[in-house]
């Protein structure tokens, strides 16, 4: 018995949240940093040269690269690309070697770390 009324308590808090303004629950859209600063048309970066540490999973929403995202920006200076382990673009296998390269699409350096 006392199961059932926990499992009641806490499935009527639950769907008595549905309409309410005061519930705590958000329905905004949760932005990543590179649509943060897409957002703000990259100000904060505007007459910097920029280096970039960035994986596979460094990507907008749409799964678009921040490389290309901030090497296409046309007021973004990207000067390089920093590599962890598996490679700026994730096609180097664990333990493989990772080393200084060009990056393909960018021709940017990319430096192992």
């Amino acid at each position: 018995m006392k199961k059932v009324l926990v499992l009641s308590i806490v499935l009527v808090s639950f769907f008595s949240c549905g309409t309410k303004s005061n519930c705590n629950v958000t329905s905004s859209l949760v932005k990543t940093g590179i649509e943060v600063l897409r957002d703000e048309n990259f100000k904060s970066l505007e007459g910097k040269r920029v280096g970039l540490l960035t994986n596979p999973t460094g990507v907008d929403s749409r799964l678009k690269s921040t490389i290309d995202i901030l090497f296409d920006a046309p007021n973004v200076n990207l000067v390089a690309l920093y590599s962890p382990e598996h490679g700026i673009r994730g096609n180097i296998t664990a333990g493989g070697l990772v080393g200084d390269s060009k990056a393909e699409r960018t021709g940017l350096p990319v430096f192992s770390l």
